[in-house]
């Protein structure tokens, strides 16, 4: 049954809008955007033209930000020289692993088991990016298909909900 859902059926069931931020956004203001969404974990990285080009989990901002408060028996460990003069977003982004609409969710649970990640960027054919999928949309889809196979219903799915990607 997993393999035949696509991504398109569940992406913003859950989370209506990714967090996303300009490559050359500062830091603090990563974090700003980061402390106004306390639910969401990652902040994806995009360009001019709104392609996804990387991502900042919050666990590596909050290590780029108290830098300064690591302690000295840690610094061989976290190699202090990936921590200076990182000052905007694409200094710290990590490479993401991403799906689009019409890969299954399968597909993007393997993605994320495979990778230890609770969830992905959705991407169109440009790359750019269209929103995000996460465990909860994915086990909320499954189980809904279940009742649904079963003649049962449990809830009522919509993804007509519109992403505005623009920066403010």
């Amino acid at each position: 049954m997993p393999e035949n859902i696509k991504i398109k059926e569940a992406r913003m069931l859950v989370t209506p809008n990714p967090l996303f931020v300009h490559e050359d956004e500062t830091l603090d203001n990563v974090a700003k955007s980061l402390i106004a969404n306390p639910r969401l974990k990652t902040v994806y990285v995009v360009n001019d033209k709104l392609q996804l080009v990387g991502e900042i989990t919050l666990s590596n901002l909050v290590k780029q930000e108290f830098k300064d408060f690591m302690p000295a028996s840690s610094v061989e460990y976290f190699n202090a020289l990936e921590f200076v003069g990182k000052d905007i977003a694409k200094d710290i982004m990590s490479r993401s692993i991403f799906v689009n609409d019409e890969d299954t969710l399968k597909t993007a649970f393997v993605k994320m088991y495979e990778y230890g990640l609770s969830e992905l960027p959705v991407v169109d054919k440009n790359k750019q990016l269209m929103g995000n999928i996460d465990m909860l949309e994915l086990l909320t889809l499954l189980i809904e298909k279940k009742e649904q196979k079963a003649g049962k219903q449990y809830l009522s799915l919509t993804s007509n909900r519109p992403f505005y990607k623009s920066f403010k």
